[in-house]
């Protein structure tokens, strides 16, 4: 599509030139006939042009269509997965955690029963904390209970914590709760930006806030790390970079990340809210932090 596109442009600019020099020259009825031919072939090319430049809206269009539904079932399935390990992981891990407990409270005198079983509880504790993990990771538990700013300081404390990194999560009082499919993309969103400041950025603060702003929420993430050279290559080869500004594009925003190497990066994300369609109706509590 691209190659057919500057081919075109190229024959285009070639034919009106060619229109332009005819013109000036033009000086009896044969050269004004040859003028009229030369623009009736440029108005066909314009013609293909428009053909060309409506497939490629159309195929952009379905693609960001197809993107946005496979990142909203996605989400939804990772929630489902999540419910199913916690009541079924749950019912097996629990009752296994409380028999134990009184094996161990009638346990005799034996010290080597008396290791096993401290060994046993052991392990059981370890496989209900990766169980917790692991459901987290896929579905943030925080954030249908407790709401977006909620999620996000946990999100950012755990995911900073092992780099030694500030942090720091404001959300205006009046963002309020907004409806899942939202909430979800903007945690999603923030996720890949701290991420991407602790482990690569060699970040030692890191600053999320959130506000209502035009009609909509302006998200930004800033960290004080090493910074991009060059933001374009980057948003070319990076897949997160793409996926981030693809979840933007899904929910009708803008993404844009502004960076300079050695002065930190800067990642900014518009979504507008039309109505009301983006707060959610079941709540609409504070979110300060």
């Amino acid at each position: 599509m691209a190659d057919r596109l500057a081919k075109l442009f190229a024959e285009i600019h070639s034919r009106a030139a060619q229109v332009d020099e005819a013109i000036a020259a033009a000086a009896d009825a044969g050269s004004l006939e040859r003028v009229r031919d030369e623009w009736g072939r440029l108005r066909a090319l314009l013609a293909q042009q428009d053909q060309i430049l409506d497939d490629f809206a159309s195929r952009w269009r379905e693609l960001s269509s197809l993107s946005a539904f496979l990142q909203t079932h996605s989400e939804r399935e990772k929630q489902r997965l999540a419910r199913e390990l916690h009541d079924q992981l749950g019912g097996i891990l629990t009752p296994a955690k409380m028999d134990l407990a009184w094996l161990i409270a009638h346990q005799g005198d034996d010290p080597q029963f008396r290791d096993r079983m401290s060994r046993l509880s052991a392990m059981i504790d370890q496989g209900i904390d990766w169980k917790r993990r692991i459901i987290e990771e896929l579905h943030p538990s925080l954030l249908d209970h407790l709401g977006l700013a909620a999620a996000l300081r946990w999100y950012t404390d755990e995911a900073c914590k092992a780099a030694s990194v500030a942090t720091e999560v404001r959300v205006d009082a009046d963002v309020g709760r907004l409806t899942p499919d939202l909430e979800i993309a903007l945690y999603r969103l923030v996720q890949e930006s701290v991420t991407n400041a602790c482990r690569h950025a060699k970040a030692k603060r890191v600053v999320v806030s959130i506000e209502r702003a035009d009609e909509g929420l302006r998200l930004t993430v800033v960290d004080d790390g090493i910074g991009i050279e060059d933001v374009g290559r980057a948003r070319e080869q990076s897949h997160g970079l793409a996926g981030m500004s693809q979840r933007a594009r899904a929910l009708g925003g803008t993404f844009a990340v502004h960076s300079t190497k050695g002065a930190g990066t800067r990642v900014e994300v518009f979504v507008p809210l039309a109505g009301a369609s983006g707060i959610s109706s079941s709540g609409r509590t504070a979110a300060r932090q």
